[in-house]
Formats: structure tokens, sequence, C-alpha cells
């Protein structure tokens, strides 16, 4: 399943059909892998604004995979399925089915694209309690943030009568921003690495969605700031496919 090294804790797992690898962590979060993981730099009062946990990851299928995906993921990992939405993207319809465990835990968002477009690139979504400190604390630190157009703000102010103060702070990091009867939801992106980036989510409220809304201005804004949705590696995966 996954190469170790000699002290090294040993994951046991199993391949989805498209190759990814889902791991089984049996003991307790204090007796594993996880706390190499947690924490800043010693002293830096700002790396509380970064702790975060996983809120969701998202994965791209093509046409004849995701099917197989929904499949093994509702047998294997007992996840549930939410109903499908499609979202318009620069090059089409896109379908995402998220698959979920009841409390939330667990949240794997699958995207489907057109026939014609290439994979998108997987992002990890890590849930913050302030992801408009963090947006300045890691924007302190020289992290650069995808760039949002402002004709976006414009539409925010247009449906949620946002205040000016509010309005433009988001506008200023990059801030995407969403609300329905239960809550808000506050996100932003990292531009993409070899085919992966991240988003950071604060959600407010009992706030439960995305963003959907704001998916499509993130497809646009990706598109233009790579000039393609995908890298080499996708390249070399549409090929093998």
């Amino acid at each position: 399943f996954r190469r170790s090294s000699a002290g090294e804790y040993e994951l046991r797992g199993v391949e989805a059909p498209d190759g990814t690898e889902v791991a089984w962590n049996s003991r307790s979060a204090g007796d594993s892998w996880l706390p190499e993981f947690v924490g800043g730099a010693e002293g830096d009062s700002a790396a509380s604004s970064l702790d975060g946990v996983v809120d969701h990851l998202n994965i791209a299928y093509p046409w004849q995979e995701f099917d197989e995906a929904v499949l093994f993921f509702r047998s294997v990992l007992a996840l549930d399925a939410e109903p499908v939405a499609e979202l318009p993207g620069p090059r089409g319809l896109v379908r995402s089915q998220v698959m979920r465990t009841p409390d939330g835990a667990v949240r794997l968002a699958m995207n489907l694209a057109p026939p014609t477009a290439p994979l998108q690139p997987r992002h990890i979504a890590i849930r913050v309690d302030d992801a408009v400190a963090a947006a300045k604390a890691a924007r302190g630190r020289g992290l650069p943030f995808l760039p949002i157009p402002s004709n976006y703000y414009d539409d925010l102010q247009a449906r949620f009568g946002l205040e000016h103060v509010a309005l433009d702070e988001l506008r200023e990091l990059d801030l995407l921003y969403d609300r329905d009867e239960q809550g808000a939801f506050i996100h932003f992106y990292t531009p993409t690495i070899d085919g992966l980036f991240f988003e950071i989510v604060e959600r407010r409220g009992a706030y439960d969605g995305y963003g959907a809304a704001s998916t499509p201005v993130r497809f646009a804004a990706q598109l233009h700031h790579t000039g393609r949705y995908t890298d080499d590696r996708e390249q070399g995966e549409a090929a093998r496919r």
C-alpha cells in the first residue's frame, strides 16, 4: 500500500478505483501520526490563527470512473451521498457529488468535469475558527492567494447588502463569502501547485454548505491565473486514460 521507513507508523488501507489511497488508523489521536502535524513555530502568536482541521477533500474524476468511485465510497467507507449539484464552469457544467458521514466529520466532494474538459486539480479544505485572521497571518508570512476579480465583491454587495467595512476587508484579502439561513461561510484559496491547492474555510453558525455560489468564480479565477486547469501530472493522467 505504501512505503514505510524504520520507526515510522504503519498505516494500512486500500486503494480506490482511481488509485486514491485510503489509510486506516485505529489508534487514538495522541498515539498516532497526527501529532507530527500539530503546532507551529514555537512562540509565534500567529500560529494559533492557522491551526485547523480538515473540513473536506475535493477530487475530480473522468466520466468513466465517477459512478464506480461513488459506489466505492458508499460501500467501503459507508459514506452517504448528498443531492447532486451542477455548477457552471468556463468549459461547461461541472457535476458535484458530496459524500459524507452523517456528522460531517468526513466530507469528500467529487467533481465530474465535462467530457472534453481536462481534470481539475485536487484540493484540501482546512477549517479554522477565524478565516480573516488566518488570511492576514498567512499573507504576512508571504503565502500567495488566488486573486479574485473585483466585480465578485460588487455582486456580494448586491446579494447580501454587506457593510462596506466588511466588504472592503473581503476584497483586500481575496476572501469569498456565502450565507444562508443557517449561518455564513468565509474562505480563500491558494494557487495550484503540482495539481493541488488548499482552501481555508470558516463556518459560522450552522452553515453546512461549501460556498457553491462562489464556485464558478473560483473556476474562472483559476483558469485566468494559470491559463489552464491542468499541470503536467494531470496531462499525463489524461494521456493514460
